[in-house]
């Protein structure tokens, strides 16, 4: 082999290797994308909770993006009568395949730019992607209101779809199970619980209906997932985020299992500090107290 054909050789390795370890960000901006529209696949999840609808996304979308509504496109399912569960690695593949999303896509995950709650759909899409082994997914920080406000071009029609053939390999890294949840309640295995609701669901006094009972899980502590966001559904920085964990005295503890009613409030805070402020170790617990309640005999306490 001569020596420029191993310089080559050489080139194309390091090339490769640089593209295989080179890490997905977890959020880009309006301009990022605009840049680099031909090369992603733009996931617009708009639904109910921003007042979004297929037939809203009909009438102005960014350029090349699918609709799938977060809501009811089957991203969350009842499961054993919880709501909101994640749907399992086949009803997934088929619904990812469905709208055409490879395992090779870049997926931006596109939500409306309303407020927390409207994040948490992209959050709760997000973390779904990591859950079932795609990492190349980001969410675009303030979603279409920000694509609008920069002045970017939008356009109107129907979905294109080119179905293709997407397969999941589950990653439980993210995902915390029941008995994990279990174990974190007796303070066994240096797992701290962190709900993500409201202070009044926290404390008990408002419960979600198909909740059986008001409260929360116990030695659980409350980072309210409505802080996370500015008014305008942006994500606060990585140093904000930072500093609202210190305030909660839970550093040392060996990782971290957020939840909240069925696992949307809770995908906010568990994006906000695994995914923005990059802290290791951080679950999702999607049962959430939807899920916990469930059984009688599980703790809850209040107050």
């Amino acid at each position: 082999m001569n020596l420029i054909k191993k310089f080559v050789i050489l080139i194309v390795f390091l090339f490769t290797s640089q593209l295989a370890s080179a890490k997905t960000n977890a959020l880009v901006d309006v301009e990022w994308l605009n840049n680099n529209l031909d090369d992603v696949f733009v996931l617009d999840i708009r639904n109910k909770i921003d007042g979004g609808s297929y037939e809203i996304f009909k009438e102005d979308h960014i350029p090349n993006s699918v609709h799938s509504d977060y809501l009811t496109a089957g991203w969350r399912k009842n499961v054993n009568g919880v709501i909101g569960q994640f749907p399992g690695i086949k009803s997934l593949d088929q619904l990812i395949s469905s709208i055409g999303i490879k395992n090779t896509d870049h997926v931006i995950v596109v939500y409306g730019g309303v407020n927390s709650t409207d994040f948490g759909s992209a959050a709760r899409i997000y973390w779904t992607f990591k859950t079932i082994g795609h990492e190349n997914v980001s969410i675009l920080n303030g979603g279409f209101k920000e694509w609008k406000k920069a002045g970017y071009q939008t356009v109107s029609g129907e979905n294109q779809i080119t179905p293709s053939s997407f397969k999941s390999k589950l990653n439980k890294k993210y995902f915390a199970s029941f008995s994990e949840v279990k174990k974190a309640e007796k303070e066994r295995n240096g797992l701290c619980l962190i709900d993500a609701r409201p202070a009044a669901f926290f404390a008990g006094e408002k419960k979600k209906p198909e909740a059986r009972t008001a409260g929360r899980i116990k030695n659980a502590v409350n980072l309210e997932q409505q802080k996370i966001t500015s008014d305008n559904g942006k994500i606060k920085s990585k140093s904000e985020i930072k500093k609202m964990f210190t305030a909660l005295q839970i550093d040392e503890y060996k990782g971290y299992i957020s939840y909240c009613n069925t696992g949307h409030w809770a995908a906010t805070v568990w994006f906000a500090l695994s995914e923005q402020a990059e802290i290791p170790n951080v679950k999702l617990y999607d049962g959430g107290m939807v899920g916990w309640t469930v059984n009688p005999k599980n703790e809850v306490v209040s107050g």
